[in-house]
């Protein structure tokens, strides 16, 4: 599964759930990426990203999405069924995993915010509708194979719009800017019997990572 545009057209193949990792802080190494490779026959990961497709009610990715994220990967999203989960995972310490863990909730249709972790690696994923402008195209496994997006040295960078849209909010969730949080709640919060989290500050002036994936958010 490849984003193309966040407003060009929307194909989905509502029989599969399918999944996109990338790993901005550190490469893989060649045990690690052999380590993902066992997950699916028809997996090719590179050192910095991995594709995984299953089709049917029946199958997914052994073990769950979150192993990969705590050990790998730090962003992540995944489609089933017009359905999305969103991820973004990083080191931090205690005290900032409890302050995120105050924007955790779920809303009408399990739709929100969950944050995990695993000893200092907060794992925060968002549950979500994507409006219908958010468009993909089915990956194959040979061009991603041979896809050179991480063999550029000093450049962490992915073709994947919508993998580059959660790294650059990263960097503001890492820094402590919780406003794309915020905005979740906003969203998909209304009806949440879940104490209201915390207002960041200049939520009225939003930067254009932030602006850009939370007016990607549908409305259930």
């Amino acid at each position: 599964m490849r984003i193309l545009s966040i407003r060009k057209g929307f194909q989905a193949d509502h029989s599969s759930t399918s999944y996109e990792f990338f790993a901005i802080d550190k490469p893989l190494t060649r045990s690690e990426r052999e380590n993902v490779a066992k997950l699916s026959s028809r997996a090719r990961p590179t050192k910095r990203r991995v594709s995984f497709i299953y089709h049917g009610d029946w199958n997914d990715l052994p073990g769950g999405w979150e192993q990969l994220m705590e050990k790998y990967y730090d962003v992540m999203y995944s489609e089933s069924y017009d359905w999305w989960t969103l991820a973004i995972a990083f080191e931090t310490n205690k005290e900032t995993i409890k302050k995120i863990k105050k924007y955790e909730f779920t809303g009408t249709d399990d739709l929100g915010v969950n944050v995990d972790s695993k000893n200092n690696r907060v794992i925060i994923s968002i549950s979500c509708r994507l409006e219908p402008g958010v468009g993909y195209l089915g990956n194959t496994y040979d061009d991603y194979y041979d896809d050179k997006e991480d063999e550029l040295e000093g450049v962490v960078e992915s073709e994947d719009h919508l993998l580059n849209l959660l790294s650059e909010n990263r960097k503001y969730l890492k820094k402590g800017d919780y406003r794309l949080l915020y905005g979740v709640w906003q969203k998909y919060g209304f009806e949440s019997e879940d104490e209201h989290p915390p207002e960041p500050s200049r939520m009225n002036k939003l930067p254009e990572p932030i602006k850009s994936l939370l007016s990607a958010l549908d409305k259930p």
